[in-house]
């Protein structure tokens, strides 16, 4: 551009395109001035709407007098709802809708567009140094078109957090997509509600709303079922049974195959599965069945590391774990499997101590799915080791991993651990990262509850018979007299007797025994426990003694209210300084994971947000994101898994007895180190021991088998 022209901006409204490829558009707008013809970058606009150009004026030798295009916003909104709506978002951290409101008496209709273009107008309201700094910095991001989407979706119901990941996914095309179907935004995008998309559309006319509103309920429904059940299908007859149930779609067969035909759904006969559950099957067998890392060693120089291994370490490792080694470097792919007590963690240092000695110049890491689980391997191993998220270095906003097939880990060996709390999709989603890595090895307790979300991972890979599989049974803990090493033991063996344990274990019978448990905590708080190392575990949320009835109760024993801690109410608890944290979603960009927990260490009702410290990690919430933590003197026995307390106690009664099984009852049990407290009838948790989980319905196995 010539140094002389001048930068004109100009306001106009867009009427029709005359020409547009990927990179360039000529297009025409109304402005004051009269119709003008704007060349320059392509850009989604909308006909009818008015946007701000920036660009210069030039003459055109064939076509005249045109304005070249430089850059483009949409029009500021005047719309109350929407300026407040705006003022008050994640965009200016600090402001609320109090500060908001009192923006807008000030500046009216033209708050935004005034703002924008003197943002120093700002400090003529009455309001602190920081909420000035935050909207004068705010605004000078405004010119963004990303904004304005943000604004639209915020405006239309939509938090900060769901609008950046909808941005994120169909960036400046975002409008035109909900225009033409904005249940996209729940068909496509994990983590976003259906209910909020559903709102969202009421809001808006588009074409064949009812038949796209029918795929979005299908997706829903079968998400929902695959969600609770554990199952990665639903068959076709169980599906029209849940038709019936909640109210029949005439057309089901239809919007069934207008789902399957724009990827959403996967139909094998009588099988359907959700697209992305169906192809995660398929990418782990596929990988399995034809991964071959060629890192193997023989058996002569593994037997002489070993024995070199126990001198520097005065150990002795047992002959089934000398199996595990050879299986580990003699295979590419390779699984261990033992209770607590076995020696997993002690298996990691010695692979890893091994790989050291064999390959001086390799590289090895330990992931694991919890960053509890990966801190603890750190800190005993000696290995490096991260949680999958981080390690993959996952991007929350679009749900993708920076590492994948086009940009593989650079690690020759990777030991994942804890793996039964692994699910399909994001084994999938390792495995697609492991391009050049050489030999992986699998460790986990397969009696443990499986993965939240839908399959039976371990399990599966475990029947195939596709991989050398070791099982550790010898209990080292249980050789010192650990009782809870010793019940573990017999729950695996379907061999239980409560009546021998009376040292490590203790029992209380919820409908007889006469017990407060503030005092049995506080006792053993006397005796030497930290709170953060005692934790209770109940098996739901509801009731006299779920988990948020617990919450209730021993955050009023341990941090009661007190007129020099600062507190916040945010949904179903009151958040108070000195409170025990639960993460309940990660956050890789504050390295803290689902499950962390950290203590409360300040409220700033100034900058509206909590910090919480995570064993040296700050993380700070900004009030809206408050249902990301949760309290953490009770947690559900899903939560607590990949962590480990030197004592738990694990109530249950009679109204979340169903919720009983041998799996729940056996990880809960396992999560104590030296003391368990179990308060319950001992009759339910018979019972319990006795009721295996239903078997998911999954085809992992069938596809790792019938593989050619």
């Amino acid at each position: 551009m010539d140094n002389n022209e001048t930068i004109d901006i100009i306001e106009g409204e867009f009427t029709r395109t005359i020409y547009k490829s990927e990179n360039y558009m000529v297009s025409r707008f109304n402005t004051s001035e009269g119709t003008i013809t704007v060349t320059g970058p392509s850009f989604d606009y909308e006909k009818g709407e008015r946007y701000v150009l920036t660009g210069t004026y030039v003459e055109h030798p064939r076509y005249g007098f045109q304005f070249s295009l430089i850059s483009v916003e949409k029009y500021i909104s005047t719309k109350k709802e929407e300026i407040i709506s705006y003022l008050k978002s994640s965009a200016f951290p600090g402001i609320g809708k109090k500060a908001a409101e009192k923006i807008y008496a000030y500046f009216g209709n033209e708050t935004l567009k005034i703002l924008k273009e003197e943002p120093m107008r700002i400090a003529e309201v009455e309001l602190s140094e920081r909420q000035i700094l935050s909207l004068q910095t705010g605004f000078e991001a405004l010119a963004d078109p990303q904004n304005e989407i943000i604004l639209y979706l915020v405006s239309g119901g939509f938090n900060s957090s769901d609008a950046q990941k909808i941005f994120s996914r169909f960036k400046l095309s975002t409008k035109e997509v909900a225009e033409d179907n904005p249940f996209r935004f729940y068909n496509e995008i994990y983590g976003i509600g259906f209910d909020k998309v559903k709102r969202f559309a009421s809001s808006l006319e588009f074409s064949d709303a009812e038949n796209k509103y029918r795929e979005a309920c299908l997706i829903h429904m079968i998400l929902e079922y695959t969600f609770n059940s554990g199952d990665i299908y639903i068959t076709y007859e169980k599906l029209l049974s849940l038709f019936e149930y909640y109210g029949t779609i005439d057309n089901i067969d239809e919007i069934i195959d207008r789902c399957i035909e724009k990827n959403y759904l996967v139909r094998f006969d009588d099988k359907i599965y959700l697209y992305n559950d169906y192809y995660d099957e398929v990418y782990i067998s596929d990988f399995i069945n034809h991964f071959d890392g060629g890192l193997e060693v023989e058996d002569e120089r593994v037997e002489e590391d070993i024995r070199m291994l126990e001198d520097k370490l005065s150990i002795s490792y047992h002959e089934i774990q000398k199996e595990a080694i050879f299986r580990f470097f003699s295979n590419s792919i390779s699984i261990i499997v033992g209770g607590p007590g076995t020696g997993k963690t002690t298996m990691i240092k010695a692979l890893s101590e091994i790989f050291k000695q064999l390959y001086p110049f390799g590289n090895l890491i330990v992931t694991a799915p919890t960053g509890r689980a990966a801190k603890r391997i750190n800190e005993i191993c000696d290995v490096e080791s991260k949680t999958i998220h981080s390690l993959l270095k996952w991007n929350k906003e679009n749900n993708t991993f920076i590492y994948n097939v086009e940009n593989p880990l650079i690690y020759d060996t990777l030991i994942i651990d804890e793996f039964s709390m692994v699910d399909n999709s994001l084994f999938a989603s390792l495995l697609k990262a492991c391009g050049r890595v050489k030999k992986i090895c699998i460790i986990g307790d397969n009696n443990q509850l499986p993965s939240i979300r839908p399959g039976n991972l371990l399990n599966d890979l475990i029947d195939s018979g596709k991989i050398p599989v070791t099982l550790l049974e010898h209990n080292y803990r249980q050789s010192k007299g650990n009782e809870i090493i010793a019940l573990a033991a017999d729950i695996r063996n379907n061999d239980v007797d409560l009546k021998r344990f009376e040292n490590d274990i203790t029992f209380f019978d919820i409908r007889h025994d006469r017990f407060d448990l503030v005092s049995l905590i506080k006792e053993d708080i006397k005796e030497g426990y930290m709170l953060d190392e005692i934790q209770v575990l109940a098996p739901m949320y509801k009731g006299e003694w779920g988990i948020d009835s617990l919450n209730y109760s021993l955050q009023e024993a341990f941090n009661p209210k007190d007129p020099y801690k600062k507190e916040k109410k945010s949904g179903k608890y009151i958040y108070r300084e000195n409170d025990k944290i639960l993460q309940l979603k990660n956050r890789p960009n504050d390295d803290v994971y689902n499950g962390d927990i950290g203590i409360l260490e300040d409220i700033d009702d100034k900058e509206k947000s909590l910090m919480v410290n995570y064993s040296g990690t700050y993380v700070f919430y900004p009030f809206e994101e408050l249902d990301d933590i949760s309290l953490a003197y009770a947690l559900s026995v899903h939560k607590a898994q990949g962590s480990e307390y030197q004592a738990v106690y694990f109530i249950f009664n009679r109204n979340n007895y169903h919720m009983l099984n041998r799996n729940l009852i056996y990880t809960a049990i396992s999560r104590a180190k030296k003391k368990l407290v179990i308060i319950g009838s001992q009759e339910l948790l018979k019972e319990g021991l006795y009721r295996q989980m239903k078997r998911r319905n999954t085809t992992l196995k069938e596809k790792l088998t019938n593989a050619e």
